[in-house]
């Protein structure tokens, strides 16, 4: 009798990197034509809700047309990075509060763990419901983005509001098409 050892077992993703894949996972429902996003929100190392970026239930998804600055993103590219009053598009981190609104879950002391460093609204709102914990995938630079020191002070401010703000995981290993061999026809 041969003493082999047992084969060699996957390692097991801590909590944040498992919250990041499932906000992986999330994107591979956004139907945006610009920048895909996902996001997971946990409280108690348990998932509460799941969102994605893409038009309000009931409306045609961008790629049918239904989002007017997707559609025009190449035709007038000062609409790309900004213009986001003018979308009609949800974010990933403002899909996954209202889901977790919608079903009565507490958002209170909760964490969120997004593909993409939330934009200023998404910050406002994630404070304003309780999340205290913030984790994001791929960064940016607000400074970059508003052009406006203003607008990047006020940022900075409400970014040192959250216990934690932090990139989670190393964006060169993030693919578009992580799930493609799930969704093939």
């Amino acid at each position: 009798m041969t003493d082999t050892p047992p084969p060699a077992r996957p390692r097991r993703p801590d909590k944040q990197t498992y919250f990041l894949i499932l906000a992986i996972a999330a994107r591979s429902r956004a139907d945006c034509l610009g920048r895909r996003v996902g996001a997971v929100i946990a409280r108690e190392d348990r998932v509460l809700s799941t969102g994605y970026n893409g038009t309000p239930f009931g409306m045609p998804n961008c790629t049918e047309g239904g989002c007017r600055r997707c559609a025009q993103r190449d035709l007038d590219t000062s609409l790309r990075g900004g213009a986001y009053d003018v979308c009609i598009c949800v974010h990933a981190e403002q899909n996954a509060l209202l889901t977790a609104a919608r079903f009565g879950q507490q958002t209170l002391g909760a964490s969120i763990t997004s593909t993409m460093q939330p934009c200023f609204g998404c910050l406002k709102e994630l404070l304003q419901a309780g999340i205290e914990e913030v984790r994001f995938l791929h960064p940016w630079d607000p400074v970059e983005a508003y052009h406006d020191p203003g607008l990047a002070q006020q940022y900075a401010a409400l970014r040192a509001r959250f216990r934690v703000f932090s990139q989670v995981g190393t964006p060169d290993v993030d693919s578009g098409d992580l799930f493609a061999a799930f969704s093939r026809a």
